[in-house]
């Protein structure tokens, strides 16, 4: 639903008491999906639905929630990005936009996983890399440009992914229990089982620029005039690197 005021993307429901914001000090988990919390009350895997409002360049949004979890969906974010253009998007008159940007070159690195942000004249690019050791994913690079019509076409689509022998685990623990193949990729010793098969050669990497995105967005103010690179991002750097920049960004 629209936001009257300045308010950002923020979670409604009959059980909270006032609406969660989808912002970094919310931030409760970051195992399989990013969750947010008031202290009573969880969302889990907001990342999709929070990458479909930043990539359409959406600020402000209430979003009313029954349960507590966003749909699945088809474990993208194309169907919460259809239906925002398709509600229709507007400015809002009389209302001014703070962004985020850098003075200076920004870096993160932890193990093999690595972070860098840098000022870049023009609007918003990313470089993602992704890599993992089974030999039918290897290595996979995108690099995006950030533009709706681009995001409705090259990132929202990708679907989230993971590895068979993962699934027995991640059940035993309580996540993933509505996974199937209507809703994920699963990548197996031998082969990788996908409905109506890989929609992008590089689909795995698009999903997690698809993540990232999403994950930034929990820095409250858009990002303007950036350049960003990840190799080997995961919900948990996201959500640190989102942290250090806006620790370091200027607000404009």
């Amino acid at each position: 639903m629209p936001a009257e005021g300045p308010t950002g993307i923020r979670f409604l429901s009959p059980l909270f008491k006032e609406p969660l914001p989808a912002r970094l000090d919310r931030v409760t988990g970051t195992v399989r999906g990013t969750n947010i919390s008031d202290g009573a009350n969880t969302i889990h895997t907001v990342e999709h639905l929070l990458s479909a409002a930043a990539g359409l360049g959406l600020d402000d949004l209430d979003i009313e929630i029954q349960g507590e979890e966003p749909p699945a969906a088809d474990g993208s974010a194309l169907p919460f990005a259809a239906a925002l253009r398709k509600a229709g998007l507007k400015e809002k008159p009389d209302q001014e936009r703070r962004t985020l940007t850098l003075a200076g070159r920004l870096e993160m690195t932890k193990g093999d996983t690595a972070y860098a942000a840098y000022p870049s004249p023009g609007g918003v690019s990313f470089k993602l890399t992704y890599a993992h050791s089974h030999p039918l994913v290897g290595s996979q690079t995108v690099e995006f440009a950030m533009d709706p019509d681009e995001y409705l076409v090259r990132v929202a689509p990708a679907r989230t992914f993971g590895f068979s022998h993962e699934l027995e685990a991640l059940k035993a623990a309580g996540l993933a229990l509505g996974g199937s193949l209507d809703n994920a990729i699963v990548i197996a010793d031998k082969e990788i089982l996908a409905k109506g098969g890989l929609r992008f050669a590089d689909e795995f990497a698009r999903h997690k620029l698809l993540d990232l995105i999403g994950d930034l967005a929990l820095a409250g103010l858009p990002l303007k005039n950036l350049r960003i690179e990840a190799v080997r991002p995961g919900h948990a750097g996201n959500v640190n690197f989102a942290k250090l920049l806006s620790e370091k960004a200027a607000p404009l």
